[in-house]
């Protein structure tokens, strides 16, 4: 497939005025808010001073042969990278992959599971032209590949100027964004036309893309990537808690990815499921490590002794504590592995739910709120397999999370069915490594 030119998106154009006018506006008015946020936390510095630049003398020189530059978000957008990474590097060993994140969970996610195959990870910059011009010279890509929907405009017009060709994989565009971004289609109509390729998760993701672009030119339905995530080892010290726990009858629920007023309500339904079976034990995964704290008074709160991993792997943990609080970053698929049930969070709150194929790679059965909305083709096939279970309320959750554990051979039924979907669903990494190498290889002089 041939790559269509892009039309740049030239500076100083009314929209990139505009866009400009918008984002300065938007930074100096949630200046009070989001400068204390920042320096309340260590990484959290860390990570606005290099997107600011501040880390790039810490990056590898880049090395004669051809390179590329992957951008994902977040943790879910990092584990579906794994796969393309080291795919990429088993068909071009000398090319030199630099991959990018945005919030720091991502960045250690990545620096896990991705460190050892790319030859540099960092955060991705702030979208400021002169900081994005700063990033591309010192990595110096042949290609750009953005995973799922992360639309920088003064990226990418560096990245035209520059005549870097750009592809966005794992594209996804649920009916709600698309509605939205039409309502400015004159802009995003234009900052589309700078990348040069989209390889969208379906034929429906396609279409929006399409719509919005004006045109179906390079635009494909390669499938979700996450389909073909690595299943990850457990890390030896959670793996060592929860093993044991098991010798002895000890079934776990782990909820992972929860989210502001989620674990309330897990705990509500964990307490009535523990009524029936009371040698079940809570692994709590909350999404963002800045909640910790909170999320372990929540549990206090709620009547419930809880150890924190960090701590148990000092001092042990005890038999009589029913709550396990995940404070690391990178162990829930490890979790998920030893899990008797899962609950996949962000879905009992309208956050929009997180990767359901976390837990299914481990054949675990798998419970989630009705909010879904994030993940709706996923989630639609997951249902019509009858491979999940969807709770509605904390009384809903204690109902059919004591259902799953009473009834062993169903529970398993269940995993297998998730686990079998899932594998019928891989191959969308191979045909995206093919996208991406024809990027690379049409563009003029790579490798310089």
């Amino acid at each position: 497939m041939a790559l269509r030119p892009a039309e740049r998106f030239l500076p100083r154009t009314p929209v990139w005025i505009a866009y400009n006018l918008v984002l300065w506006a938007a930074l100096l008015t949630a200046a009070p808010v989001w400068i204390p946020w920042m320096l309340a936390a260590g990484k959290r510095r860390s990570n606005f001073m290099d997107r600011l630049g501040f880390g790039l003398s810490r990056l590898s020189p880049r090395r004669a042969s051809p390179g590329i530059w992957i951008h994902s978000v977040s943790v879910g957008e990092t584990l579906a990278a794994a796969p393309l990474v080291r795919a990429l590097k088993i068909a071009m060993p000398s090319l030199d992959i630099t991959v990018t994140t945005v919030t720091v969970t991502g960045q250690e996610t990545a620096r896990k599971i991705i460190g050892d195959s790319a030859d540099n990870v960092c955060y991705f910059p702030f979208d400021l032209s002169s900081i994005c011009g700063r990033y591309l010279d010192r990595i110096r890509p042949d290609a750009v590949v953005i995973l799922e929907t992360e639309i920088w405009p003064n990226f990418l017009a560096e990245c035209a100027s520059r005549g870097i060709p750009v592809v966005i994989l794992n594209g996804r565009m649920s009916e709600r964004s698309f509605c939205g971004y039409r309502r400015l289609s004159f802009l995003f109509r234009r900052i589309l036309s700078d990348v040069d390729a989209i390889g969208a998760q379906t034929p429906a993701d396609a279409r929006r893309y399409s719509d919005l672009r004006g045109t179906p030119e390079n635009v494909l339905s390669t499938g979700n990537m996450k389909y073909d995530m690595t299943v990850p080892e457990t890390e030896p010290g959670l793996a060592g808690i929860m093993s044991r726990s098991r010798e002895s009858g000890v079934r776990w629920i782990v909820a992972g990815s929860t989210h502001e007023g989620e674990e309330t309500r897990v705990l509500e339904g964990f307490a009535l499921a523990r009524l029936a079976e009371p040698s079940i034990k809570l692994l709590l995964a909350p999404r963002h490590p800045e909640r910790f704290d909170r999320v372990e008074r929540l549990c206090l709160d709620a009547g419930f002794p809880v150890s924190r991993k960090t701590s148990c792997l000092i001092e042990g943990f005890k038999d009589d504590v029913p709550v396990l609080l995940l404070d690391t970053v990178g162990e829930l698929s490890g979790a998920y592995a030893l899990a008797d049930v899962a609950f996949v969070g962000g879905s009992l709150v309208p956050v929009g739910g997180h990767n359901l194929l976390e837990p299914a790679c481990f054949g675990v059965p798998i419970m989630t709120g009705p909010h879904l909305h994030n993940f709706l083709e996923m989630a639609s096939l997951f249902r019509k397999a009858d491979a999940v279970s969807v709770v509605e309320s904390p009384v809903d959750f204690g109902k059919v999370l004591t259902g799953l554990l009473g009834d062993a051979e169903n529970a398993r039924r269940m995993g297998s069915r998730g686990r079998e979907l899932m594998r019928a669903n891989q191959g969308a990494t191979a045909r995206n490594v093919k996208l991406v190498l024809e990027a690379i290889s049409g563009r003029e002089g790579f490798g310089r």
